[in-house]
């Protein structure tokens, strides 16, 4: 099998992690105007829960004293569930804040959680992390096609992932968490319960982040403190300024353009003589192009339109 291949199977199965993260951020800012940090945070939590959760006995130099050997499919449902709890707590609290201040304080949860995953070896195995992740039906797809297979799985997720979201986003529910992101004081005059729609948005992108977590330890094959920095929020807030926020089509594009952009320069700097080069002017080729996408299309590639104002009801005159 071609090496060309297997590359773009890879990098496909990476543009559709990053698009179930910029898909979560779409929820939270997007549809509710919430300004949430927290992305790699719930991602991390996601992915060391997948971990936890199908991992057996530890050998060797582990430490973690947490494991219960299940199937990746329980691992997977996990994934989300804790993300959510973890969401829930979180959000208690501070979706009462508003602003910069959400902002501020899920920054905050995304570095403490990474310190966490550092420092408490007793269930995360602490900076040596979690090594050869139980991938789903890898015994079943030998050698190299398993790199198809996982590709295939994750976009598969993905597309199922985006029709909730765009059935939610057309719903009463995307409709009116539209209205509150556009103007929550006349929200709440109309009797709509601002923080319980905020709350449900909030635990829904969670969720999609904690999967998208489990799914990229599948791509790593490993879950490493390392691995889940700010890098990974800030490339999920870049793709869907991108693509176009208050749309779903517009994160998954986004998400296809940034990770494109990133892949093609590292495919281009395999090469030997170009590497060093390519590698350094990395980060100013990807920001010439947000510069040049922002020039051109100021709400991204795909805007969000207006919704379409209800048709009026007919009436019969009455004689």
């Amino acid at each position: 099998m071609s090496n060309i291949i297997l590359f773009l199977a890879s990098v496909i199965a990476l543009m559709g992690i990053y698009a179930l993260l910029t898909l979560a951020v779409n929820l939270h800012y997007g549809y509710a105007g919430l300004l949430s940090f927290g992305i790699v945070g719930f991602a991390a939590v996601g992915a060391y829960t997948y971990a936890i959760v199908t991992r057996g006995a530890p050998v060797g130099e582990d430490v973690y004293l947490f494991y219960f050997n299940q199937p990746w499919w329980v691992g997977f449902l996990a994934a989300g569930v804790v993300t959510t709890l973890f969401a829930f707590i979180i959000g208690l609290p501070t979706l009462r804040v508003e602003g910069d201040y959400l902002l501020i304080v899920t920054f905050a949860f995304a570095e403490v959680i990474q310190d966490l995953l550092s420092n408490e070896g007793w269930l995360t195995n602490g900076t040596r992390g979690f090594i050869n992740i139980h991938l789903p039906f890898r015994e079943l797809i030998p050698g190299r096609n398993y790199t198809l297979f996982l590709a295939f799985l994750i976009v598969v997720i993905v597309a199922v992932v985006y029709l909730i979201a765009q059935r939610l986003g057309t719903a009463p529910f995307g409709r009116t968490m539209r209205a509150i992101r556009d103007n929550e004081p006349a929200a709440l005059a109309v009797g709509k319960s601002v923080y319980s729609f905020k709350m449900r948005t909030f635990l829904l992108g969670a969720a999609i982040c904690g999967f998208a977590g489990a799914m990229y330890t599948w791509y790593m094959t490993l879950a490493m403190p390392s691995i889940f920095g700010m890098s990974v929020t800030f490339a999920a807030w870049i793709a869907l300024i991108v693509g176009g926020q208050g749309n779903n089509k517009g994160a998954i594009v986004g998400a296809i353009v940034l990770l494109g952009v990133q892949q093609a320069i590292k495919f281009v700097s395999l090469t030997p003589d170009l590497a060093p080069i390519i590698s350094s002017v990395q980060l100013i080729m990807e920001g010439l192009v947000l510069i040049i996408i922002l020039r051109f299309w100021p709400r991204g590639l795909i805007p969000e339109k207006s919704p379409k104002p209800p048709k009026p009801a007919i009436t019969k005159e009455v004689i």
